[in-house]
């Protein structure tokens, strides 16, 4: 049996989420949305989340805020970001990186590959 991952996704835009969304749903993982960077901290996931894919539409303080914030309440999840470009941010706030506009199946790839 298939193991379901439980990913939330955070400042993502509407196309690229029903795209990702189409294909977390073909391989039966569970997939939260939080479209701005405010509705993180209102996300109720009582499954736990595995995995948290942080997108480019966030500032750089967004994105350092909500990953500590993730680290705080899911000490396990594995955080990616997509960013076309590396900021300055510390080593232990994220996991890895893919660059946006990416097929959905890398980013879908590079989500497995976190969740282990």
């Amino acid at each position: 049996m298939k193991t379901i991952l439980h990913v939330l996704t955070i400042g993502s835009t509407a196309l690229s989420n029903m795209t990702y969304e189409r294909y977390f749903k073909e391989r039966g993982h569970a997939l939260s949305v939080a479209a701005k960077y405010q509705d993180l901290f209102q996300t109720e996931m009582n499954q736990g989340c595995e995995v948290a894919v942080l997108h480019q539409t966030l500032s750089q303080k967004e994105l350092i805020e909500a990953a500590h914030f993730i680290r705080r309440r899911w000490p396990t999840a594995r955080i990616l970001i997509v960013r076309p470009e590396e900021w300055w941010i510390e080593d232990a706030l994220y996991d890895d990186r893919v660059v946006p506009d990416s097929n959905p199946e890398l980013l879908l790839s590079a989500v497995e590959r976190l969740a282990g």
